[in-house]
């Protein structure tokens, strides 16, 4: 089942929630790893903050009916995975694009239902925009009379204690190979 899913995500990515997606992964030379945002308490974080952990970092959106969830799950297998092997201190970041409906609260709780090893971050259109640029995400929002649409990047990002970008990973990857990379 789970290979279905994956398989109906890349589909899925491809013809929904892509915006102006790279050929190819990300280079780590050109992404700086950084933000600021706001958790579901309205408190300010860093990426500095979660120095001395893993982070493994998505960008996606609450109302996304098929690919942010398996997104999310697939975080959270791959944080757990890692965390039975070696290191019990990696940490799953979702990062909302939709700055007009997810609230960082409304993220906090979606991240959640996922479990303890997912936090979930939003803030204003401004923050969320020089992360996604950090991360050379692409997004659009596109609103309409009788459509909201949001697209982005699917990639996951794994940063290493220090705060350096290790790895960008294909949402096709499996599992594994991103729990491997984490330990």
């Amino acid at each position: 089942m789970w290979l279905g899913c994956l398989a109906l995500a890349s589909l899925c990515t491809q013809a929904t929630e892509r915006a102006d997606e790279p050929q190819g992964p990300v280079g780590l030379d050109v992404v700086e790893a950084n933000f600021e945002l706001l958790n579901s308490h309205g408190e300010t974080v860093m990426a500095a903050d979660f120095r001395g952990r893993h982070l493994l970092i998505a960008f996606g959106f609450t109302h996304c009916p098929h690919i942010c969830p398996m997104t999310a799950a697939k975080m959270v297998a791959a944080l757990q995975q890692a965390d039975t092997d070696a290191d019990a201190n990696a940490l799953g970041i979702f990062i909302s694009v939709d700055t007009e409906r997810d609230t960082p609260a409304i993220v906090g709780a979606y991240a959640a239902k996922f479990g303890t090893k997912l936090l979930g971050l939003s803030g204003s259109h401004q923050q969320v925009a020089a992360a996604a640029s950090n991360f050379k995400v692409s997004y659009a929002v596109t609103k309409t009379q009788d459509n909201y649409t949001v697209q982005h990047t699917s990639h996951l990002f794994l940063l290493d204690p220090h705060g350096d970008l290790v790895e960008v990973f294909a949402l096709t990857t499996p599992t594994a190979t991103i729990a491997a990379a984490i330990r």
